[in-house]
């Protein structure tokens, strides 16, 4: 009488317990005694999967080997030869009965086509997903497991991952928005030929500081278009302009002009990081010290009045000495100190744009080797996976004290 998979397993147990006693083994390291037991375990899995195909041709066909029934629904038909790369390694020379009715192998726990433990496939996806290379995914599952990612499976992780870019940059907004902070940088993208593209975010705080990157576009530049397009996708989505109290930005013209469209009832504050750098531009280097001191006075104050004092001392001094600093100065010099209005334990969050200029600098850092997007889907998906990546740190956490 053949042997059920339980009776099977401990056979194999007390198979593998026994050869390695009568093999009287002496393993000169830790590694040679675990490569000893990884074959050992791969052994047993091999018979494990194999006995358990037999079993359920059985069951299939409705008769044991030889026997005559009524009861029987096919024939054997010899075997097909498959191999299965699993968490415990490649397992090699599977013998899968094969019907003569069917004609194809019957196993439920081997798929048609199935070459991969689907564990393995979750992880390899997962990699992909979170921007690992091709090159250095092949890198770790030769190490792990002895095999590379075909081109079948590379292009079935792409068609995840845009499944899964789909579905989070159209999910619904939830949450009410108190602060919206948006901001664009510039990557080289290759095409027919390397050109530079802009990549627009938002990011979201609600009043109580929990944090989340709201979605992301990629344009040919900053254009009032774009960012029209990518804030009323938000509104679509359930973000509310009506409960944002403030919007931070820099001083791009396309990007004022949609905030006034679609947001025309909040404060708007323009970044301060982004300010200093255009009165930096407008200052010798040997003065700059000095100035950005006396600059920080003004923007740092401890309250509006102070700084419009300072604002003024500043201009009295320099007007008749840097005209084109003092004018860069006035010049929006409300919206500079609009996050005076608010909280100031909220304050040192809401005057620049430094949240998403920390993740524009981790995709520089990812792309410096290389130092262009392959293609425009390469920038799309490090966007992506980086964005998604951080959501998850920012999930259930809120600013302190926010």
């Amino acid at each position: 009488m053949e042997k059920t998979v339980a009776e099977q397993e401990v056979v194999n147990q007390e198979t593998f317990a026994e050869q390695s006693e009568e093999d009287g083994q002496q393993f000169r390291s830790l590694d040679d005694f675990l490569d000893y037991v990884e074959i050992g375990v791969r052994a047993f899995v091999r018979e494990m999967i194999q006995t358990y195909a037999e079993d359920e041709f059985m069951r299939y066909i409705g008769a044991r080997p030889y026997e005559r029934t009524e009861a029987r629904r096919d024939y054997r038909n010899g075997t097909r030869t498959r191999a299965l790369q699993t968490r415990f390694g490649l397992i090699e020379d599977l013998q899968i009965p094969l019907g003569r009715k069917a004609g194809i192998g019957y196993s439920s726990i081997l798929e048609r086509y199935r070459r991969k433990d689907s564990k393995i496939e979750d992880i390899v996806s997962e990699m992909f997903l979170r921007g690992v290379s091709t090159r250095k995914i092949n890198k770790i599952t030769n190490l792990l497991w002895g095999s590379e990612v075909s081109a079948a499976e590379v292009s079935r992780m792409n068609k995840h991952v845009k499944k899964e870019l789909i579905r989070w940059l159209n999910r619904p907004i939830t949450k009410d928005i108190a602060y919206l902070i948006i901001d664009g940088a510039y990557f080289k993208v290759r095409r027919k030929r390397v050109g530079t593209e802009a990549a627009l975010c938002a990011v979201g705080i609600t009043e109580d500081g929990q944090r989340e990157y709201l979605g992301f576009i990629q344009g040919q530049r900053e254009s009032r278009e774009a960012w029209e397009f990518l804030l009323t996708h938000l509104v679509r989505r359930g973000l509310n302009p009506k409960k944002v109290l403030m919007v931070v930005s820099d001083g791009c013209p396309g990007i004022l002009a949609a905030i006034r469209t679609i947001f025309p009832y909040s404060d708007h504050q323009r970044c301060l990081f982004h300010k200093m750098g255009n009165l930096q531009a407008k200052c010798p280097k040997t003065e700059w010290p000095l100035i950005k001191a006396k600059l920080r006075k003004i923007y740092y104050a401890p309250n509006s009045l102070e700084a419009k004092a300072q604002a003024q001392m500043f201009i009295e001094e320099y007007c008749e000495v840097y005209p084109a600093l003092v004018k860069c100065l006035q010049k929006d010099f409300d919206a500079c100190i609009a996050y005076m209005n608010h909280p100031p334990i909220r304050w040192k969050h809401i005057r620049t744009t430094n949240i998403i200029e920390r993740s524009f600098k981790e995709v520089k850092r990812r792309v410096k080797v290389m130092e262009q997007f392959p293609t425009e889907e390469s920038c799309i998906r490090i966007l992506f996976t980086l964005l998604r990546a951080q959501n998850e740190i920012w999930e259930g956490k809120s600013i302190k004290g926010f």
